[in-house]
């Protein structure tokens, strides 16, 4: 049997947590996660999972399209 391959879930927070404190924009996200739905993963990274993923809504020096994920605080 083949071994199934990562959701798009765990692809995004493997490469966020990867890339802790980087400016990230929103076609390498679309292209590590491989769908279209790249955007609903990412907050349910944020909302159920807790990940401290900001936007330009959060941070002034970002721009519309990067995301960032803050170094853990624990």
């Amino acid at each position: 049997m083949a071994k199934a391959s990562k959701g798009a879930r765990a692809k995004l927070r493997e490469f966020f947590l990867e890339n802790i404190g980087k400016k990230l924009d929103s076609n390498t996200l679309r292209e590590v996660a491989g769908i279209s739905e790249w955007a609903r993963r990412v907050r349910e990274l944020r909302n159920e999972e807790g990940l401290d993923i900001l936007t330009h809504n959060d941070r002034s020096d970002l721009k519309p399209g990067e995301l960032h994920l803050n170094y853990s605080k624990t």
